[in-house]
């Protein structure tokens, strides 16, 4: 087992131990390989300006497989193993600037510039798709869609979608044939087939081949903590309200990568990525496909996990909704085997879920609906994009008969209305019992007391509730 991270970081090989290991990506860059055309800003994976672009091979994955733009400032270099990054810095060469580079320069995409090498780093993620599917322009809703991510406070966005569009695809040499050699190819391929174990003595990172050896790990010490691509994590700890110390991480597990549908019924393992969960969802429901389009950024969904979104049990989670309406189910495997619970029985109370000590969230399952069912997932936020939900909802309904008179069955879901992501039992039944939309209203409001807090007040998300509950109603014809 190794005692050493190692990744590639612009062409350049690197092995660190525990000490930096500990550190987030962006202060590495900037503190140890001077490397400061990275910024620091939000420190919360919010503004985009610390953006770098990473590529990690070797795993089961699909056309997202690339250089992917992602938040170095929440990112541990930790969990770089077997990575290659590529930061702002490496751009230019023989002195001649990148043509994302030269678009932003010619057409005053940047005033400031703080922002600015994060704008640049999601454009050339964007780029790196473009030349791998063989495309020749970008269009501004692209550009639009791929700088959710990155904001800028001198608000000036419209030069940056301007050279966006600017960009000359056939001048662009591709990152991944610059920075990403057969060498390397062989070296990341033997680092992943590795387990990794660092100590150290503020902080201890392991990262096993097996899940049998995962649950031994998490057995020894009840303060170890599983990391994903701490989204929530990160955050927290730069805000100093937690430190990261003992991590398990489960990046080396193969296994885990693996989303499947076989026979209507989706599986997807512990590690696929909300932008990997996305592509293999949009043709099968593309309903799912849509509402992940509207939360995080293309930096948070290329790391971000849909399980890592689970088993944090944030009441305001934007997938729990979704997953609890299709009936999901959590495979857990731990000293005593695996087990597969309901979701609707996996939220016990705040930041509680039914793990026990020694208990891995292996993967999810649910099944597609079917066509005589209707889905809906709304989410409402002070922002339409990369903003935390004030309330979001989710209806899966599947009627009697075409007439659309009676309900078989029902499935409402909300986050942001209790401590934990909640189903409306009650109205379910009412509904299934009683088609009487108005009277349902009423046993909706009776089902929840929302706190106020920062993003709404209870009254107005007893209004929202109400309104998404009405608008689903109404968008399918009742």
């Amino acid at each position: 087992m190794r005692n050493k991270i190692v990744f590639y970081l612009n062409g350049n090989r690197h092995e660190v131990g525990a000490e930096k290991s500990s550190m987030m990506l962006a202060d590495f860059l900037r503190y140890e390989e001077s490397l400061t055309g990275t910024k620091i800003v939000c420190a919360e994976g919010d503004c985009g300006a610390c953006s770098v672009l990473r590529y990690f091979p070797h795993v089961p994955g699909t056309d997202t497989q690339n250089y992917l733009p992602i938040n170095s400032c929440i990112t541990l270099v930790g969990q770089l193993d077997g990575s290659s990054v590529v930061t702002v810095d490496a751009l230019k060469k023989e002195g001649i600037l990148h043509e994302t580079q030269r678009a932003v320069v010619q057409c005053h995409g940047s005033q400031c510039g703080f922002c600015t090498p994060g704008f640049v780093m999601a454009l050339t993620g964007l780029v790196e798709e473009k030349l791998e599917k063989k495309e020749k322009t970008i269009n501004a809703q692209e550009a639009k869609n791929c700088l959710t991510g990155n904001l800028c406070r001198c608000t000036g966005y419209q030069g940056i979608i301007n050279a966006a569009v600017d960009i000359d695809l056939k001048k662009c040499e591709s990152i991944k044939k610059r920075y990403y050699s057969e060498k390397q190819e062989v070296d990341l391929l033997k680092t992943f087939n590795e387990g990794v174990k660092l100590e150290g003595e503020d902080f201890s990172f392991f990262a096993p081949k097996t899940l049998e050896e995962a649950i031994n790990y998490l057995m020894t010490d009840p303060e170890i903590r599983i990391i994903g691509g701490t989204t929530d994590l990160g955050v927290v700890h730069n805000k100093r309200k937690i430190k990261i110390t003992k991590v398990l991480s489960l990046h080396l597990i193969r296994d885990l990568y693996n989303v499947t549908e076989k026979n209507g019924e989706v599986h997807l393992g512990a590690r696929v990525t909300h932008s990997e969960f996305r592509h293999f969802i949009k043709d099968k429901m593309p309903e799912f496909a849509n509402y992940l389009d509207i939360f995080a950024s293309p930096q948070i969904k290329n790391v971000g996990t849909i399980v890592g979104n689970i088993a944090n049990a944030s009441p305001i989670g934007d997938t729990p909704p979704a997953l609890l309406a299709l009936n999901a189910e959590v495979c857990i495997m731990g000293p005593q085997g695996k087990r597969e619970v309901p979701l609707s029985k996996f939220f016990l109370a705040y930041r509680k879920t039914d793990l026990k000590q020694g208990d891995i969230v292996t993967g999810i399952k649910f099944k597609i609906p079917s066509k005589s069912n209707t889905v809906r997932f709304y989410k409402n936020s002070n922002r339409k994009d990369l903003d935390i939900s004030a309330v979001n909802l989710a209806v899966n309904l599947e009627w009697k008969d075409d007439s659309k008179k009676e309900i078989k069955d029902i499935i409402i879901a909300a986050g942001g209305v209790a401590a934990t992501p909640l189903r409306f039992v009650k109205t379910e039944e009412f509904l299934k019992n009683n088609f009487d939309i108005n009277l349902a209203v009423k046993e909706l409001h009776a089902e929840f007391k929302p706190l106020s807090d920062v993003r709404a007040s209870s009254s107005y998300r007893h209004v929202l509730v109400e309104n998404l509950f009405r608008r689903f109603f109404s968008e399918v014809g009742v």
